[in-house]
């Protein structure tokens, strides 16, 4: 459970940026459009686009958070730290500035920005091309009242942000286990994403640049849907007021 407190306390804050640029971005490119007709046509265009912005931008909000939390998680593999020893938050933030400066902070970043820029722009159009296509399913349709049109809606929800979750997280697995080996690596061990992948590939095989892929994608699913749950809640809560 080691860790567990600072990525709780700092993913909704995470979530709370990417989702309010990604909107802000978006509505700023339905702006540009010249026509309602343009718009509906650049409308997944936009998405995409919004999405990556948003990627871009979290990475350098996201990776100093990312590699305290992994430094937390794994600093009991260390021998320069005594077994058992209580570490917190603010203690490795601290460690990592004296030994590696701000630059510190951001080992990583390229890995992650890999991992995050292009496929958060996947991860926002899929599920908005997926809850689009289960609302007009047949099987949607029939059950569409008035009375249970929030469970419907709740339906859609989870499963659209499900799906997006898997879809974007499968081309990146490779990315994410790079860059939690080398934000891990406290000794600099390694160089760079390519000496990373390359050191890993000949003592362990090319399947060490794929592990933990299955817990990655189980965590996608539930994960995922309670994340759009939560945006499309909060927004039409907002929109209420």
């Amino acid at each position: 459970m080691g860790g567990m407190l600072f990525p709780l306390m700092s993913t909704g804050a995470i979530n709370s940026i990417l989702f309010g640029i990604y909107g802000n971005h978006l509505r700023q490119l339905r702006r540009v459009c010249h026509s309602d007709y343009q718009r509906e046509q650049l409308e997944y265009k936009n998405m995409f686009l919004a999405g990556s912005v948003a990627g871009f931008v979290q990475s350098f909000i996201a990776c100093p958070m990312e590699l305290i939390k992994i430094r937390l998680q794994t600093h009991c593999y260390y021998n320069d730290y005594i077994y058992g020893q209580r570490r917190t938050a603010y203690g490795t933030f601290k460690r990592i500035l004296k030994n590696d400066g701000i630059s510190g902070l951001y080992r990583g970043l390229v890995p992650m920005m890999c991992r995050d820029v292009l496929p958060y722009g996947i991860y926002m159009l899929v599920y908005r091309q997926a809850a689009n296509y289960m609302e007009k399913s047949e099987f949607v349709r029939k059950r569409r009242t008035d009375s249970n049109a929030t469970n419907i809606n709740l339906i859609i929800t989870t499963f659209a942000g499900a799906w997006a979750g898997v879809l974007s997280w499968v081309c990146v697995i490779p990315f994410d286990v790079v860059k939690t080996i080398m934000q891990a690596d406290e000794n600099h061990k390694f160089r760079g994403i390519m000496h990373c992948v390359l050191v890993n590939y000949r003592a362990y095989g090319w399947r060490s640049i794929f592990r933990g892929s299955w817990m990655l994608l189980a965590r996608a699913i539930p994960f995922n849907a309670a994340t759009f749950l939560g945006y499309e809640y909060s927004l039409e809560l907002c929109h209420s007021y």
